[in-house]
């Protein structure tokens, strides 16, 4: 064989095993993909970086019930149709950011001066909402210190769990998932 081949095979085998080592990474990386609210950092600084939540952005989902714990715990009220104004109930937090979520965020954004009272649940929101962190505790507990309750999310490996009416068990806040 030629010293020219040999080089080409040579490079033909570093380009393959490359190939092959890519490829077989591929996998591994995408299990790592987790699309839900972070607690990998020290609670001060977990919720800096989330999602925009609200009726076109991850409606349905547990990451909108963790928010809707915050709101329950600030004491949020919602108006109705009618323009008559309700408190914002623990039953509410269901996963579904609807007409009464959007409007008990935009009450929770005047509430705590919020520039944009969109009911949209934006960076500004979550830094807000982070500054009323607390622990992690015991058995990974972490408190909401709200204007009307302190509520407790569990953070486990570097995922928020969040508790939905009528589901019992901790679920991981995902944003692409309820229940």
């Amino acid at each position: 064989m030629s010293k020219r081949n040999r080089a080409v095979a040579m490079a033909s085998a570093v380009l393959l095993v490359a190939g092959g080592a890519v490829t077989a990474m591929a996998p591994a990386a995408n299990a790592a993909d987790y699309h839900g609210i972070d607690g990998n950092s020290y609670v001060y600084d977990d919720w800096q970086d989330e999602e925009n939540l609200g009726v076109d952005d991850y409606a349905q989902s547990n990451a909108t019930a963790l928010w809707e714990t915050v709101l329950w715990a600030d004491g949020a009220m919602y108006e109705d149709e009618d323009g008559d104004w309700h408190p914002f109930k623990k039953n509410k937090i269901d996963g579904s950011f609807g007409p009464e979520t959007e409007s008990a965020t935009q009450w929770w954004q005047n509430h705590y001066g919020i520039p944009e009272n969109d009911g949209v649940v934006t960076d500004d929101c979550w830094l807000s909402a982070q500054s009323r962190l607390h622990g992690p505790y015991t058995s990974s507990n972490v408190q909401y210190s709200g204007s009307a309750r302190t509520v407790t999310f569990k953070r486990v490996s570097g995922k928020y769990r969040v508790k939905l009416r009528g589901t019992g068990s901790w679920k991981i806040a995902y944003y692409d998932k309820v229940g």
